[in-house]
Formats: structure tokens, sequence, C-alpha cells
């Protein structure tokens, strides 16, 4: 006589909805913790800051296209192990940049010329790239960027002492706080004096005072770095930025911005959020010296920046007359650039 089969046992209801919750808890559990390399269960802040993305949940890159630009970061990137996301940007009509350079009334200041323009408008591009996406947080960096080769080391140091300044509390495991819409990590201008309020912290790569190379169009930036002495940063309000070299914005600094920039009316994207900083329109924290600057190809070969290409003051050269030449980076003492491309330090 044939065995009786044995009756499959049903999973009760509860125990479905239990397995349930349970495959929920896992999928959030992933998404928020696992896919964001700032919010590793058990990492100290300052390590997260330390990370492939430099402690925000991504780096993004502001670009037109493959070009030397790109190919040199790429080569940087890889050295420092840090991964970067460049999305391709859409097209931009001569309509469009038309209409955004006359926004606004005709009392208030509009971008110079086509350049600006599209600067501006692939900025709010990316901006919306990430608000899409619902970024905790994400570091811009403009294509032609370069950092020392000391960066991680340098964004832990920086994350300390930005949660120093804005006294973030021991809960909040963030690597630079929430007390900001706007970090600025690369740019070319930032007062700092005796008088500021600022925090004053040790980083090895920071360049001597003395020497810092100022841009030709803010002469006046070497001027204003009191206190400071080789080896010393510097971490404080922002009021006086300029360059958007690499800005990070918070996911509540996004929004912000694309409203306060969204309307033009001003000569440049960098002249918008410097007003939004010192008007209190954006929340914006400032590291200086900069940790990251554009890379500079050799004078000789004449090149121009892709604003002055657009704006149609000079001519471009051919990428293969120098991109196997080295050039430099200002303010930056050993260029990531350069050690990868190069094996040289860069001549600042």
């Amino acid at each position: 006589m044939a065995p009786h089969p044995t009756p499959r046992r049903r999973l009760s209801f509860s125990r479905l909805r239990y397995l349930a919750v349970a495959c929920i808890f896992a999928i959030i559990t992933y998404h928020y913790v696992y896919q964001n390399p700032a919010l590793r269960l058990g990492s100290e802040p300052r390590e997260a800051a330390g990370n492939s993305t430099l402690g925000f949940q991504k780096i993004v890159v502001l670009s037109e296209g493959p070009s030397w630009r790109t190919r040199g970061l790429k080569a940087a990137a890889k050295y420092s192990s840090i991964d970067l996301d460049i999305p391709i940007q859409p097209p931009l009509t001569n309509e469009m940049t038309d209409a955004f350079q006359k926004m606004g009334p005709t009392s208030v200041p509009h971008p110079r010329g086509r350049g600006e323009v599209k600067n501006w408008l692939s900025f709010l591009d990316i901006i919306k790239y990430i608000g899409a996406q619902d970024l905790e947080s994400a570091l811009i960096l403009e294509d032609d960027v370069d950092w020392d080769v000391r960066i991680k080391n340098s964004m832990k140091l920086l994350s300390d002492a930005a949660r120093k300044f804005t006294v973030t509390s021991k809960e909040d495991r963030s690597p630079y706080g929430h007390s900001w819409d706007l970090l600025w990590i690369g740019h070319c201008a930032e007062p700092t004096r005796n008088f500021t309020r600022r925090l004053l912290y040790d980083d090895p790569s920071a360049p001597d005072p003395e020497k810092y190379i100022a841009p030709h169009w803010f002469p006046w930036s070497r001027e204003y770095v009191d206190g400071l002495a080789p080896g010393k940063r510097s971490v404080q309000r922002g009021q006086h930025t300029d360059c958007s070299f690499a800005i990070a914005l918070s996911r509540r600094g996004a929004i912000k911005v694309l409203k306060f920039a969204g309307i033009g009316e001003d000569t440049q994207f960098d002249t918008r959020l410097k007003n939004g900083c010192k008007g209190n329109d954006l929340s914006c924290l400032v590291v200086t010296p900069e940790l990251m600057h554009h890379y500079v190809p050799p004078k000789e070969f004449g090149h121009i920046s892709t604003v002055a290409d657009a704006n149609e003051i000079g001519s471009r050269v051919e990428e293969e007359e120098f991109e196997h030449i080295m050039g430099n980076t200002p303010n930056i003492l050993q260029s990531a650039r350069c050690k990868a491309l190069f094996d040289s330090t860069c001549p600042g």
C-alpha cells in the first residue's frame, strides 16, 4: 500500500505579512544605506568623507562631451580612486540662450555673453539631474578641475572642520553636517581676514599664502588671506566666493539654487550664487584656500576656455597640440592630473 503523501503546509497570513515587511525593510535599507556611500553603517563621518565619492552621494561632472578635459579628469579620478558620473548634457539652442539672457527687468544685471548663458543653463540642467534622482547631496565638478593627490585626506580634515564650525551633533552622521545649502570646495576667490568668523585647521596640502596664485580678473584675492600659514586652511561662511570649479549641494540646496538662479538676473552663474550667499538667500560654507582648481594647459598654445570660445573671443587650438604636454594647476601642490598623466607633481 503506497504511503499517503505528506500534506504541504501553507504559510499563514501573518507569516506572509512578516516576510513582506522584512523584504520591504531590506530594500529600503539597501537603497538608502548601501547605495549611499556617505551613509555606510558603522562608518565615522570623517571616514565617509574619504570614500570614492568624497562623502557625497554622487559626484557629477559638468561637461560638453569627451575632450582633453574629461580624459584628464578621468585619469585623475582613477589615480585617486574617485567615482564620477558624467551625464550627457541636453543641447542648448541660440533661441534658448537669447531668451535667458534677456530674462528679468532691464534694471537688473544680465549675462554679458552667450558663453556665460550656456554655462549657466548647463549648471541648471545638472542640478535638475541631481534633483530628479532625489540625491541627499552631490558634488558638481567642472570637467577641467584638478585636485591634490592627497584629496581624500583633505576631505576628511574638511569634514572635521565643517562639523565643528557648524556645531554638528554626534547623532548627525553626515560627513559635513546639514547646516549648508552650498559647500564651495573649488573656487578662485574668498576673502578670509583675522576678523572673519572662521575655523582654522591644519592640512599639509594647503599652499603657502605668500605664493597663492590669484586669477588676473581677481587680483585682490591674494591680499585677503590674513592669519593663514603654509599648511593651514579656513572654513567660514561664503560671502564673496567666485568661480564654480567644484560646488556641493545638499538636497535642500539644489532646490533653492534652482529657484534662486533659475530666473537669471545677474552677469554669471557663479556671481548669482555669490550674491545668494551674501544676501543669505543661500546658506553657504567655503574652504580657503580652495581644495580644487582648474587645470591650465601650456600658455604658449593660446588655449581659451569654453565660455570664451562661446563668446567668440579667440579661437580653439587643436587638442593634439597641447594635450600631451604638461600644464599646471594653480594653488594645488601635487596635481592628481599631472601625476596620472605625466608622473609629475606639476609646477604650480
